[in-house]
């Protein structure tokens, strides 16, 4: 009886207790964005991943972000690092065109962007690769 009246009483603390949930504005760590916009119809499309590995989606002028899943925390550490390896942080590289491809890393308080899509320039080394990586895994 001891044993029910325990477990009666404990659970709701148990239930209560849930990993917090974020959104890219709310949330005060590491953040990964890519994403596409412009073109003909001047649309957005764009990913955001949380160093905790949470993923969202934001399409459209809008802003509303969806949590489409989460990322293994192996892979979310891999990704932190090869951003770092590539040193996204620092690169200066800024030649949007009419369909602008885009890489921003916000590691609070500092944040960088690189953009790139204007006709005759090439992003530095690696960063389409990784682009493309992150979109296929997305």
């Amino acid at each position: 009886m001891r044993l029910i009246l325990a477990i009666l009483c404990l659970s709701p603390l148990f239930i209560a207790c849930k990993p917090a949930q974020y959104t890219p504005k709310n949330y005060r760590g590491d953040q990964l964005v890519i994403g596409t916009s412009g073109g003909v119809t001047g649309m957005m499309k764009e990913y955001v991943l949380l160093d905790n590995g949470q993923l969202f989606l934001s399409k459209g002028i809008s802003g509303e972000w969806k949590k489409i899943r989460s990322i293994k925390r192996s892979t979310t550490r891999e990704i932190f690092a090869k951003s770092v390896e590539l040193e996204l942080a620092a690169i200066k590289f800024r030649h949007p065109g009419n369909l602008t491809y885009y890489i921003i890393l916000k590691n609070p308080p500092h944040s960088n962007e690189i953009r790139w899509g204007e006709s005759g320039t090439t992003p530095p080394d690696g960063v389409v690769k990784f682009y493309e990586y992150l979109v296929s895994l997305f």
